[in-house]
């Protein structure tokens, strides 16, 4: 399971990287995607600059949340979703334009990034604490919990002890 996890957060970061420096490096090429407008593709470019910030970390959400849902913890991986969107970002949305009060729009802009450091940095913790506090518990006793069998082939297996 682990081999799988690594490969699924390298894969996540991999893409979450490339598209945050295609962006980075071709603000106005996603815009035009949606408009001709010369002044509104100026500002798009500024804008999905700050908007995007934080994307290359979002791989460790995307891996993270789907290991928990793979795992079938589908609370955890639901309320990873719901920090960042509903109980992070919409706050944000209407703090930093207070904060910032003298370019609300960028603003408004800049409580995605924000969002998503503070809702990755939350996810991480998330998913690395209960596998600290089991590593912990099997180096003390025996394990009670789920471990691992090999199956011919490589493939892994669930197992009771």
């Amino acid at each position: 399971m682990k081999a799988a996890f690594k490969l699924l957060l390298k894969a996540s970061l991999c893409y979450s990287t490339l598209l945050w420096a295609l962006v980075m490096l071709f603000p106005q090429g996603f815009a035009a995607m949606f408009t001709s407008d010369a002044a509104l593709l100026e500002f798009t470019g500024t804008a999905l600059r700050i908007y995007m910030a934080c994307l290359l970390l979002f791989g460790v959400q995307i891996a993270c949340q789907m290991t928990f849902t793979s795992l079938g913890n589908a609370k955890a991986s639901i309320l990873v979703a719901v920090m960042r969107k509903f109980i992070l970002l919409i706050p944000l949305i209407y703090l930093l334009p207070l904060l910032f009060s003298s370019n609300q729009t960028t603003a408004v802009y800049m409580a995605e990034p924000v969002a998503d450091f503070f809702a990755v940095s939350f996810t991480a913790v998330l998913f690395y604490l209960p596998i600290q506090k089991s590593s912990a518990a099997n180096c003390r006793t025996r394990p009670r919990m789920l471990a691992f069998g090999k199956l011919p082939k490589g493939r892994m297996m669930f197992r009771h002890d």
